[in-house]
Formats: structure tokens, sequence, C-alpha cells
């Protein structure tokens, strides 16, 4: 098979772009690793020298008085200074643990003593030094020297080999008092988020390269012969509707062959360019409605923040348009409005209605009264819609002021309450009637409340989750939904319980068609 000059050049040079590109990421991304990574050691032995006596401290002002509460206050103040340390534990010199950040989270330890098995970390406790463990195993004594800095020794203070720039630290341990010794684990989570950010804009990059190497071989390609002009006129023929344009091309190469395939192109566009027109032009229309839809959603940087709240949410659409929405409404700074509707089936109608339902919203978020909205929206969808169209709904507002988290609930699904303290799973009652049904829904609608503890969260969903299929007979269902809620209920934040729940839903259904839109949002007190 012959290969085009054009098609030639267009490999030749985004291969060229591609190796130069990545060999440059490579060397930038590891350059920029180990500079992190180097500052993660310098910031956290500094943060361990400078907070090691203040734990000690707390530990016998408080946790050792039975004062866990205040201690643990003290705690989470020193986590706050330094992201990059997961666990601080407290031992005694005798390689017993007397408290442990990861463990001791809501009472102090009563249980047998915790002693100290790792024979390292034991002559860790018992030296004078400060010292830390590499995670390629080393164990370092860090030995202050007249100038004030440290040399790098061994428990018998004798020299040993520094470690090279950008070594990545498991943990480090400080000798505060006569005491104690306290421990301080690193975690490189946030290294790892970026340099995954990095790789991202590499990639793009990299895309872009290979988009203008195109760009330019396309542009040399056509400087090569006389016969690639001729086919430009060709096409500028065909593009003014011409459909006799004919080409001569005297050559018995591939620009020959090329020309003879261009001619009966020609005769069989003027037979099929009404139908390929209009496929175009529908094909344009939806992915034009598909971008307005898009716009709808909210990105990440655009939730609104609170102190007091993490808030998440996504949409994965069955077709190129859905008829599930949801929105974050910042009313002010004491008031938080979210929803999330489910239009009947999907596609266009249902994506216009959703539109019409999201322009609503914004339009009567002003109101105190949570059902009045509600009630407002569905008396326009009822006069302004298909009478076979109807939109399920959760609405739902977040008092700052009061802590409460109220909601009016027509006819979507129920919500799920997860209860930290009691590590438990509640459904919400349901109730409530679609939107879009009856002229006035005032009196079938009303507002209920949650207590939302801290730890807790909600989560509220299209029936796109319970009802997605893993084949013909097996469905995902609440049972195994509540499941997966109870299973992501210790992740930190709503954005890792969302992702953690879509995807226990996508490897249920093992690449099954997707039957309805799935949409989530996720809300947690902090």
């Amino acid at each position: 098979m012959k290969i085009s000059i054009r098609n030639k050049l267009i490999l030749a040079i985004s291969f060229l772009v591609i190796v130069l590109f990545s060999i440059a990421g490579m060397l930038f991304i590891n350059e920029k690793k180990v500079e992190l990574a180097d500052d993660i050691y310098a910031n956290a032995l500094a943060f361990s020298r400078l907070t090691a006596p203040t734990v000690a401290y707390d530990y016998d002002l408080y946790l050792a008085q039975n004062g866990f509460v205040y201690f643990n206050r003290e705690i989470k103040s020193v986590f706050d200074q330094n992201a990059d340390v997961s666990v601080i534990k407290v031992l005694n010199f005798s390689g017993d643990t007397l408290y442990d950040s990861s463990v001791d989270k809501d009472k102090k330890y009563e249980g047998d003593k915790r002693i100290v098995s790792d024979t390292d970390l034991i002559s860790q406790l018992k030296a004078e030094m400060i010292s830390f463990k590499t995670l390629d195993g080393r164990t370092i004594y860090l030995k202050q020297n007249k100038s004030g800095n440290f040399d790098f020794v061994d428990k018998l203070e004798k020299p040993v080999i520094a470690i090279e720039k950008g070594t990545m630290i498991d943990y480090f341990v400080v000798p505060s008092t006569e005491k104690y010794a306290i421990f301080y684990k690193i975690d490189y989570k946030h290294l790892d988020e970026r340099i995954a950010v990095m790789v991202k804009r590499i990639v793009y990059l990299v895309l872009f390269g290979i988009m203008m190497g195109m760009i330019m071989s396309f542009i040399m390609s056509l400087q090569v012969t006389r016969s690639v002009k001729k086919l430009v006129t060709g096409a500028e023929g065909i593009s003014r509707g011409d459909f006799t344009t004919q080409v001569n091309i005297d050559s018995g190469d591939e620009l020959g062959f090329l020309g003879k395939a261009f001619n009966k192109m020609a005769v069989d566009l003027g037979a099929s360019v009404e139908a390929k027109v209009y496929k175009e032009r529908v094909t344009r229309e939806l992915e034009l409605a598909t971008q307005i839809q898009d716009r709808l959603i909210p990105d990440d940087d655009e939730i609104p923040k609170f102190s007091d709240l993490d808030i998440s949410g996504g949409l994965i659409p069955a077709s190129e348009i859905g008829g599930d929405i949801y929105d974050f409404i910042k009313v002010s700074d004491d008031k938080l409005l979210l929803y999330l509707g489910d239009v009947t089936g999907h596609g266009v109608p249902a994506g216009i209605v959703s539109s019409i339902a999201n322009a609503l919203f914004y339009g009567y978020s002003d109101s105190a009264d949570i059902k009045k909205v509600v009630v407002d929206v569905n008396r326009v969808l009822k006069a302004k819609t298909m009478p076979t169209m109807f939109l399920t709904l959760c609405f739902a507002q977040w008092q700052v002021s009061t802590k409460k988290f109220s909601y009016v609930n027509a006819g979507h699904e129920q919500l799920i309450h997860f209860k930290a303290k009691a590590d438990t799973v509640e459904l919400r009652p349901s109730g409530g009637i679609a939107l879009g049904m009856v002229p006035d829904i005032s009196n079938i609608v009303k507002i209920e409340e949650v207590d939302l503890d801290h730890g807790d969260f909600i989560v509220i969903y299209s029936d796109g989750i319970p009802e997605s299929w893993r084949n013909e007979k097996e469905m995902y269902g609440m049972e195994r939904f509540q499941a997966a809620v109870k299973k992501f209920g210790k992740l930190k934040t709503a954005s890792e319980i969302k992702e953690a729940i879509l995807a226990d839903v996508k490897a249920f259904a093992n690449g099954y068609k997707q039957m309805d839109d799935i949409t989530i949002v996720v809300v947690k007190r902090l």
C-alpha cells in the first residue's frame, strides 16, 4: 500500500513532535518531582522540630490527664500546619505507643500496651538525635554541627552517605523531652496530585504539537506538485456545488490514482450530497445542543465554597443530550440552593425541558421558601411543556447560620443519608409528585429536614444508578447502592465519595449499554 507525501509528512512531523515533547516532558517531570520531594523533606524536618515539643507538652497537659478532647483539638491544629504529615504518634523511649492519630480518633486508647516491634524504630526512639527512615529502607540520624547544619550519621554517630536530593521519606522521629519521642509519618499524596496535573498539561502540549505538525505538513504538501494544486482547484469547484468538476492528472503514480478517485468522488457526491448535508446539519445541531447543555452543568471550579460543607456532583448522559440536571446556587453567604432533576426519557426533548427548568430555578432562586420555588416552577412547566413530559426533582437548601439541611421531594428517588458516628445508611422518605403533571402541587409537596452531624453526608441521585444493568436480568439495585455508600463513607471528600460510587456502578455494569442518564450529588458536612 502506497503512502502519500502528505501522510508521510504528517507521520514524520507528528512522530518527531511526540518524541521531543515526551523526552522533554519526562525530564521536566522527573526534575520537578525531585524538587517537590526535596521541599517536602525540608518542610517536614522543620515542621517536626518545631512542633514536637508542643505535641509532647500537650500530651502531658491533656491526654495524660484524660483530656482527650482538648488534646485532639491541639493535634488537629498541628496537622493543619503541614498537609504532608498524615500520622503523628507519641512514643516513650521504651518503645510504647502512647498515642497514634491514625487509630486514636474518638477517645484515648485504654487497651494493652502497644509495643513497637520494629528494631530500627526502637533504636531511633532511644537516640538523642533526630532521625528518619526513607521509603527505600535507610535509617539515618541527624547530628547538628557547629555551623547549625545537620550531618548524616548512623546510630553510633559515624558519618554515612548523604541522601540524594529528592529522596522520599517514610517518617521522622524527633526526641522532644526526657520522656517522649514524636513520630511523624510523611504522605506524598499532594506531590502525586501535582505531578498528575503536570502530566495532563504535557499531554495537551503534545496534542497541540501534533495538530501544528499536521497543519505544517499539509501546507508543505501543497507546494510539492502541480497535481496537488489541481486537486485543490477541483475541491473548490465541488465546495461551490459544481459536482461536474473533473481533474486531469497525467501521472502513473499515486497522485494519478488519486485524480481518478477524485473524479469518481465528484460523481458520487452529486448523487448523495443532499443526504450528506442533512446528516451534517443534524450532527452539528446535536453538537451545539450538547455544548449548550454542558454549560448548564457546573464545573468543579464553579461549585460554591462553604467552610462547613463539601459538595460535588457528576452526570454521565446516556446519549448526546441528557434529561438529567443538577446545579448549585449560592444565594448568599448564609444560603445555598441545590437541586437534582430527572426528565422523563432522554434525548433532545428531555434536554429542552431540563434547560427550561434550569432557567426557572435560577429565576425563582431569590424566594425565601424552597417549597414556593418548586410550586412556581411546576406551574410554568405544566403550562409550557408537553403533557407527556415530567420532571422528578429533589430541591434542597443548606442554611449556614442554622446548620440545617432541608429539601422538597417532587416524586424523586429517596435520599441516602450516611451517619458518620453510627456508621449507618438511612433512606429518607420519598413523596410529592413529579413537576408538570398537575397545575398546582402546593398541597402535595412539603419541606423535609435532615440533621447533618459532622462527617455525615447526603447522596442525591437519579434512577440511572439503581437501574443500571449488568445484563438483561441483573440490575444494580438499592441494596447494592446503599452498601456502596456505607463502604465509601470514610472517604474524606465529597468528590472522592462521588467518584467511588460512579466507579462501583461502572464496574458493576461491566461495559453493558447504559440505558439512562446517571447523575449524583454528594453533600457532606465537614
